[in-house]
């Protein structure tokens, strides 16, 4: 039996004379998952695309069933039984499910034609496994975050792959289907697939992985055994991803914010999600939402901020009722949105650093004058203040890590001086030293004033962060949980709704 289904030699990939990755090694066992880490803009993802045949790369070798291989297409790898789980999302909206997953790659049948029965065959074996919900006709488009996730995987297994990459597979997903993913690659394990799973999620590494390669700064920075069934040494492995550089700690300050009521929100109802949701933010607290995913923690967030219409409720900002029509709106009452999908909402990924950074306070002038000497100075003052690596104030976005590009999503608003910040999964596909930092900046904001209304997928997050947590269920505020004392099986209770109060 062979060593390695698949090895990385020294492999070295630039881009415009810039180092992506700068002699990584990698190896992954016949049956085997291994995970794959590093913080952003470390190499995962490039190495992943060199193995994948979406790049090609600038030097090493790369080994796959003992045969020297350099693919040259994405589809060349995907005969050789090489499949990728990307980042981002892949699927054409306007397309429906069905057709998004076999785009390109419709099996034919013996007289030429497009075997139909297969494909549902194919795809219903585990689109029933991880999301039975999901209509095959139905737009891509209209799927939900973490339904497209799971779409995603459902796409890549239907090409019964022998080896498959997951790059952030879990990041949409709440804990319940991340169970259900972890149970179905187990299976898939134990039939002889191999698997590389890239995450920021420590706990879900340790959980389904055989062992850890971690990247840091195009390098490989050593490997750790998971296989004795001894816990993971977590200060190694970070260790491993920053070089030993101080991880920020921002967790425990529950209770610590002042009392004066800031966003009050009584009787919110949009007719569909939104049922008769009252709650409160006051000044300097950060207040989180949990739920299990669909449970309207989105919606709450977009009707806020005056993205979705809704039929009843009362909405109000120190006191003064406002009528929330239009983003502008609540924009002009000091209420903004940080979304969670950067690159479609968040961002304009094209434009340079500076663009973004001054957008919103831009957009807000009236006439809008643009003075790029003002653009250069604020711009330059916020990549200061929040350590958002850019090689210069003209880099595009799209050149940035996505913890550097997700803290230049909050700190555009910061010019405006924003009373209420409404955050949806803003740490979501960023590494542990980015999520610290981006976390950092929200507890300053709370500490000067602001009201954090905070949804995060990642339970963790919420106990570490937030002074109050309200459970959502079926569009409903349900309970309140204190953050003091607070752990992340307890509040996956709540969300369950198994707990005492239920």
């Amino acid at each position: 039996m062979q060593q390695y289904i698949l090895e990385a030699r020294q492999v070295f990939k630039q881009f415009g004379g810039v180092p992506a990755l700068a002699g990584a090694d990698f190896r992954c066992p016949p049956g085997a998952i291994v995970g794959l880490l590093g913080e952003n803009g470390s190499g995962k993802t490039t190495l992943s695309r060199i193995l994948t045949g979406y790049y090609r790369q600038s030097g090493g070798t790369v080994l796959y069933r003992g045969e020297v291989v350099s693919f040259r297409t994405p589809g060349e790898a995907a005969r050789r039984g090489i499949g990728m789980v990307h980042q981002n999302f892949s699927l054409v909206p306007d397309l429906s499910v069905q057709e998004s997953i076999w785009l390109g790659c419709e099996p034919l049948s013996r007289a030429g034609v497009v075997d139909d029965k297969r494909i549902r065959r194919e795809m219903r074996r585990y689109l029933d496994r991880l999301c039975p919900w999901i209509r095959p006709a139905e737009k891509a488009g209209s799927l939900a975050p973490a339904e497209l996730q799971l779409v995603e995987i459902v796409k890549a297994l239907s090409r019964d792959p022998t080896f498959l990459i997951l790059d952030e597979p879990t990041s949409s997903l709440e804990r319940q289907q991340v169970d259900g993913l972890f149970s179905l690659l187990r299976e898939l394990k134990r039939s002889g697939m191999s698997m590389v799973f890239i995450s920021h999620r420590m706990h879900e590494v340790e959980q389904i992985c055989d062992s850890i390669v971690v990247l840091r700064s195009g390098k490989t920075a050593g490997t750790v055994d998971l296989s004795g069934g001894s816990p993971v040494n977590y200060d190694t492995v970070v260790n491993l991803i920053t070089g030993n550089r101080e991880i920020a700690a921002h967790a425990g300050r529950h209770g610590s914010g002042p009392a004066g009521p800031l966003l009050e929100v009584r009787g919110l109802g949009d007719g569909q999600r939104l049922h008769d949701i009252s709650l409160d933010v006051r000044k300097g607290e950060i207040v989180g939402i949990a739920g299990l995913q669909g449970q309207g923690q989105e919606e709450l967030l977009l009707s806020l901020a005056g993205f979705r219409r809704t039929i009843a409720g009362e909405v109000s900002i120190d006191g003064r009722r406002l009528p929330f029509n239009s983003p502008r709106q609540a924009i002009a009452a000091g209420m903004v949105v940080v979304p969670g999908n950067r690159q479609t909402e968040g961002l304009f990924m094209d434009r340079p650093v500076f663009y973004n950074a001054t957008f919103p306070a831009v957009a807000r002038r009236r006439p809008p004058v643009i003075s790029r000497r003002w653009q250069q100075e604020t711009s330059s003052r916020l990549i200061a203040d929040f350590s958002i690596k850019a090689a210069s104030l003209c880099t595009p976005v799209t050149a940035l890590s996505g913890g550097n590009a997700q803290k230049l999503v909050v700190s555009k608003w910061l010019p405006l001086g924003p009373k209420v910040l409404l955050m949806s999964d803003p740490a979501k596909g960023i590494d542990v030293q980015a999520k610290a930092e981006l976390y950092g900046i929200v507890v300053e904001l709370a500490e000067k004033g602001a009201g954090i209304l905070l949804f995060a997928s990642d339970l963790r997050e919420l106990v570490m962060h937030c002074d109050r947590i309200l459970v959502l269920y079926e569009g409903r505020v349900v309970e309140e949980v204190p953050g003091a004392g607070l752990d992340e099986e307890t509040l996956l209770s709540r969300c369950l709704r198994r707990g005492p109060s239920a």
